[in-house]
């Protein structure tokens, strides 16, 4: 089919399919992905070199469609570097073959202001260096996109009732290859302004994200990368980490949950590469936090441990996020080897507009050397903490230390299905530490939210109130930290109210809960009352079956995923003696 067809038919067509019509398996997005990019292919001046690629979007339509040729050794994405672009306009009425350049990544180091202005300049640049006769030279277009039109170094425009024929669109984009191969030899002053060490570079950290619109392209990342999790797992994960910076995922092993970390990770920038992301496999004789913090041998020399280097580099960074993740941490007793680590956390305040610590070691470890390299380092506020622990008999259980510091993400459902066809390539984004950094450390932080709050506190009094029959009932910290994660749901819309609530429940207060006694099992009927909101509910506690009579009343739940764990235990109890939320 004529180049020409393949074009009209998107424009004449591509709002009715944005606007209407169901996104995967589109005969559109087979045109802009699949049939134009083979036509283009066929032309022989596109050789293996270049890389050629259609978009209607990603997973959605997108307002701008496009189809991209770029040269292999300048850039293979379009969120970077030049490359050759076809792009529709918003209103479809307008074509455009561009020489332009990518902004995603200039956007998300720089943010809007400053990636315009690099791109203007270097636009300028290269045209003053370059002769394109017949090529417009201005940033007058009319896409429906600012980053588009302001990145295009040399555009021509077709009207969408007099498209040009076949041969003269061919000779068109001969004309824009042989001017693109000239820009492939830039100075070396322009291509440092494309291909930026992003090492040398402080990214500005006031930048404000749509959080549900990130949480989307990660979500899309990792589920480009074969993974596919449960709905709102990603919210959750993202609210856990931006309410305390330490985290626990849970489930038996093969889940996913090392996986989820590093793919979470990797989609906001962080990998081991730029170092950026650690994960440190945790030995059954850790017996103390020597290899996280060091330890100073026989000659009174300080070596320092990978958490404490770790550390350092993120102090230096301090406007990126750093992740690091202890892996199957419950393979040697957490509270040995990480308890001065929870405990710096707990110290964290504000100093202006950074959060800091106390100082992460005691001057007693350190010689007089280390001490003016490591001796003002404290847990910064650019620093996530990720334990994945496997829930089996091999392991050690948490105490209510560890627990009531982190949020408790288990892995019990895994979806085996392999997810291939339209998922387009997908390349992680970069985003600065306002993505994840806490915004509140104390209630007094967070007065303006005081209706959620009381909401909150109204929920955590009932279950409190039943704990408290087993001593088992929460302090401050507890309160606080689930107050946070609500607010921020609240703030960013990601999830109702009484769902978020429901994994707070889940993951903040159950794990909390283990025994064989009688009245561990009388609390957990009444929290099964609280989440299924039926107070009236009659259960005898010293019946063998009571979990089967609960599992009849989850039509309804307020908090179904928390009733559903508790009947788990219920069920535990009345067949072991014994319960726990841990399988």
């Amino acid at each position: 089919m004529s180049l020409k067809t393949l074009f009209k038919e998107v424009m004449d067509n591509y709002i009715k399919a944005r606007t209407s019509q169901p996104f995967k398996g589109n005969r559109i997005g087979d045109i802009l992905r699949k049939e134009i990019p083979q036509e283009i292919q066929k032309f022989d001046f596109i050789g293996d070199e270049y890389f050629i690629k259609g978009s209607n979007g990603q997973g959605n339509w997108a307002e701008i469609p496009w189809v991209a040729i770029m040269d292999k050794n300048i850039t293979q994405t379009t969120m970077e570097g030049v490359y050759i672009v076809y792009l529709f306009s918003f209103d479809m009425k307008r074509l455009y073959l561009t020489l332009n350049q990518g902004y995603t990544k200039l956007k998300d180091k720089y943010g809007k202001l400053v990636a315009i202005k690099k791109m203007l300049s270097l636009a300028l640049k290269i045209r003053s260096k370059m002769e394109a006769k017949g090529w417009n030279t201005d940033n007058n277009l009319s896409i429906g996109n600012e980053f588009y039109e302001k990145g295009t170094i040399f555009y021509k425009k077709y009207e969408n009732d007099d498209l040009p024929d076949d041969e003269t669109l061919k000779n068109d984009l001969h004309d824009l290859i042989n001017i693109y191969k000239n820009v492939s030899v830039l100075s070396g002053e322009d291509k440092e302004q494309i291909y930026e060490n992003e090492e040398d570079y402080i990214p500005d950290n006031d930048t404000s994200y749509n959080v549900k619109d990130e949480l989307e392209y990660i979500k899309s990342y990792i589920k480009n990368h074969g993974f596919s999790y449960n709905d709102k797992l990603i919210e959750n994960f993202y609210l856990s980490l931006k309410s305390k910076p330490f985290l626990i995922l849970a489930g038996i092993s093969g889940t996913g949950k090392s996986k989820l970390a590093r793919l979470f990770a990797e989609a906001i920038g962080c990998n081991t590469k730029n170092g950026r992301f650690m994960l440190v496999p945790v030995r059954p004789d850790w017996s103390d936090s020597t290899e996280l913090l060091g330890y100073k041998d026989m000659h009174n020399k300080f070596h320092p441990g990978v958490l404490t280097n770790f550390i350092k580099r993120a102090i230096n960074d301090i406007n990126r996020p750093y992740f690091f993740v202890l892996d199957e941490m419950n393979l040697a007793r957490v509270e040995y080897y990480f308890s001065d680590i929870l405990s710096i956390i707990e110290s964290r305040k504000k100093d202006g507009d950074r959060i800091v610590t106390d100082p992460l070691l005691n001057k007693e470890l350190l010689d007089e050397d280390s001490f003016h390299e490591y001796g003002n380092l404290y847990i910064p506020e650019n620093l996530y903490f990720i334990g994945t622990v496997n829930m089996d008999e091999t392991t050690f259980p948490f105490s209510k230390k560890v627990l009531d510091r982190a949020n408790v993400i288990e892995f019990s459902d895994v979806n085996l299905d392999y997810f291939v066809g339209d998922i387009e390539e997908i390349t992680e984004k970069v985003l600065n530490n306002s993505f994840l950094k806490s915004e509140f450390l104390t209630l007094n932080d967070c007065l303006d939210y005081r209706e959620i709050i009381d909401d909150v506190i109204l929920v955590l009094k009932k279950i409190n109130d039943v704990l408290r029959e087993g001593n088992l009932h929460f302090g401050y910290r507890v309160r606080d930290e689930i107050s946070f994660y609500m607010i921020y749901n609240e703030l960013n819309g990601l999830m109702d109210f009484d769902e978020a609530m429901d994994l707070e429940i889940l993951q903040k207060i159950l794990p909390r809960i283990h025994g064989s006694s009688i009245s561990i099992k009388k609390i957990l009927v009444e929290l099964f009352k609280i989440c299924s909101g039926n107070y009236e509910a009659k259960y005898e506690y010293e019946d063998m079956d009571v979990s089967d009579k609960m599992l009849k009343d989850m039509d309804n739940c307020v908090y179904p995923r928390s009733a559903e764990k508790i009947i788990y235990m219920v069920r535990r109890y009345e067949e072991d003696g014994f319960t726990s939320y841990w399988l």
